[in-house]
């Protein structure tokens, strides 16, 4: 594998997407005129004067898709599952992954996709998006710049919206404009030299979620009455239905949509089948004129736990997936039910660079712990104290090796010191590292106590549905029980786990760790304070988004300077700058050790049936390049 700083190439495969029709002024040609097809379903509708003709369907011109392996045929249902009520990751991954701008196969460079093509001027500073002619809604309304405009200025921008946005956006520093029914312009009072790595993002597609002629319904500019609209849906606020119809929420199955399936059930909670239908608008076809997708229906079964989601995937009613069973621990048992669940195991490139990352609160409300877990030597006596490769082990079957919270060895921002500072398991250093700090006493049960004589307890919430997380600490409170530290760790639900660290309430929080690979510049959440996920210092973090925002506080001079040179990255257009400027930004990281890692993740992997045509093989699977999507999921289908 091959990677270029700042994340621009990374060749781990091949290309699964190619834009055959570009616009003249992207490659000075103009699309070829060809007979297109559609599924039988739809040609018996067109025939029965149920829908319009294929012609007045597809945009001018279609995306044409450059399969994997062959073009397909029509027909079948991809079947996966949910884990509970709030799983919206999983389709957002495989049937929502459609945004202006994609990550290749490779995530090796943005390519269009729903924009035909696009242009940025040289200070990064304006971005022009050409669209399709006659591209159009699931609903058949047409789809122009006045959709994106709407999402940009009239929800991300709107002052009184007090929802949710999408993250790795600046939208206080962007406007959008309609410059006419096909041309979108975004304009920056700053450079964002990301902006385009941002809109191929998981969090990208929310330009392209908001129609206008459904969502302004919610919307007081647009609709007087909007906030009686909402609370007639069963929603506080017109922001909270912005959020939750209009969002990443997939709670209205009427909300028309780009993607290649529609939406048939909504995400409600109530419903255990999450269905979704083939697009009869949808916009890309194959090499010989077929509109996509091939698969009719796509099924996600809400499941209670994940070893229902596993029961599941050896009984071989699991299509294509690897949520939230393709662990390490899972592996033997799936592997050995292959035949019998007539699937089979492909290969994927984690992008992730640790399984388990700890974050001590640096923000903490309480002096004595703030003071206590700001302390360097603290965190690098306790990292000292974990018996990483007995974690690999026994619970990676001996995969993976210890490594902290720092890019993988393929990425060229690795930092080898950074990478294995610290990991050596020396718990007699680690005691006397902590003796050194003064808190060489300890009360009857041989806790260590702090400089107010208080006993040294730690609370730490691990998600239940993360079982790897919490069999992590299992063995992390018996290693720091050995350095005379009370981890009190607890399994509670996700939601209550994220409520806890983002009111700072937290004393340890603890997650996998995102960065390693091409998504080490737009999410460097462990390298600096930088976004609702930097447990570490969540108060700094908010201070980076907005210094006059509620609960924001100044960072230390480090994360400070961190937070600098990242402002300077991306102001900036050209990569090699970019990756300076990150380097320096991985060294402070070096030297100041935020947070802590255990285990660098080895070879992941999915489940595919047998029969299921257009299957990637050693794709990167990561947040930020959310793995199936970027390849086109489209394309999939079902041989004889």
């Amino acid at each position: 594998m091959g990677f270029q700083k700042g994340g621009h190439k990374m060749s781990v495969g091949k290309t699964a997407v190619l834009v055959a029709a570009l616009t003249a002024a992207t490659c000075g040609q103009t699309a070829i005129a060809q007979d297109y097809s559609q599924a039988p379903d739809f040609q018996a509708q067109v025939d029965a004067g149920e829908l319009p003709p294929l012609a007045d369907r597809l945009p001018e011109p279609p995306l044409v898709l450059e399969p994997l392996e062959e073009v397909g045929k029509y027909g079948g249902t991809w079947r996966s599952a949910l884990k509970g009520t709030f799983d919206n990751g999983w389709i957002r991954r495989t049937v929502a992954y459609q945004p202006l701008l994609a990550f290749d196969y490779n995530w090796a460079k943005v390519v269009p996709n729903i924009a035909e093509s696009y242009e940025a001027n040289e200070d990064a500073t304006e971005y022009t998006f050409h669209l399709r002619k006659g591209h159009k809604w699931s609903d058949g309304e047409p789809f122009t710049a006045e959709d994106l405009a709407f999402a940009l200025n009239d929800i991300m921008k709107n002052p009184d919206y007090s929802g949710e946005k999408a993250q790795g956006f600046d939208w206080a520093n962007m406007t959008g404009e309609a410059i006419d029914d096909v041309t979108f312009k975004i304009t920056l009072e700053k450079p964002d030299g990301l902006l385009l790595q941002q809109i191929a993002s998981v969090n990208g597609p929310f330009f392209v979620q908001a129609p206008k002629h459904y969502c302004s319904q919610f919307v007081p500019t647009y609709n007087e009455n909007a906030e009686q609209v909402a609370k007639d849906r069963g929603f506080d606020s017109w922001s909270q239905a912005i959020e939750r119809v209009c969002f990443t929420n997939f709670t209205d199955e009427k909300r028309p949509t780009l993607n290649a399936w529609r939406q048939l059930t909504p995400y409600d909670g109530i419903n255990q089948l999450i269905e979704f239908e083939r697009n009869p608008y949808f916009f890309k076809v194959d090499p010989e004129g077929q509109q996509l997708p091939y698969i009719d229906r796509v099924t996600m079964v809400q499941s209670e736990n994940v070893e229902d989601i596993l029961l599941k995937v050896i009984n071989g009613e699991v299509d294509f997936s690897n949520r939230h069973f393709a662990t390490v621990t899972n592996k033997p048992v799936i592997y050995d039910g292959q035949e019998a669940g007539n699937y089979h195991l492909v290969s994927t490139i984690d992008a992730r660079m640790n399984t388990g990352v700890l974050q001590f609160n640096l923000t903490h409300e309480d002096p004595a712990k703030r003071e206590l877990y700001q302390n360097h030597d603290f965190r690098a006596a306790l990292s000292m104290g974990i018996d990483r490769q007995e974690i690999v082990d026994v619970i990676y079957a001996g995969q993976g090796e210890p490594y902290q919270a720092a890019p993988r060895p393929e990425s060229e921002f690795y930092n080898e010191e950074l990478a294995k500072q610290y990991t050596e398991y020396d718990p007699d250093k680690a005691n006397e590292m902590l003796d050194a700090m003064g808190l060489d006493q300890r009360n009857g049960d041989g806790i260590r106590l702090d400089k107010n004589g208080n006993p040294i307890r730690i609370q730490l919430y691990t998600p239940s549905d993360q079982v790897e997380l919490n069999d992590i600490a299992q063995l992390i409170v018996g290693y720091w029980s050995d350095l005379g530290i009370d981890l009190d760790q607890r399994n509670v639900e996700r939601s209550f786990v994220y409520e806890t660290f983002q009111s700072n309430k937290h004393d340890l929080h603890m997650w996998w760790g995102d960065g390693g690979l091409g998504d080490a510049i737009l999410d460097p959440r462990y390298y600096f304070p930088m976004n609702n996920e930097s447990a570490f210092a969540y108060k700094w973090a908010q201070w980076f988004i907005n210094p006059e925002g509620a609960g924001a506080e100044e960072p230390s001079d480090a994360a400070k300077k961190q937070i600098e040179l990242y402002r300077e990255l991306k102001a900036s257009a050209d990569p090699e700058k970019q990756a300076e400027l990150f380097s320096q930004i991985i060294d402070i990281a070096q030297d100041e050790f935020w947070v802590i890692g255990t285990v660098l993740p080895a070879e992941g992997y999915a489940v595919a049936k047998n029969n299921l045509g257009n299957v990637p093989e050693a794709q990167p699977y990561a947040w930020i390049y959310p793995q199936p999507g970027p390849m086109g999921t489209s394309q999939f289908f079902f041989k004889d």
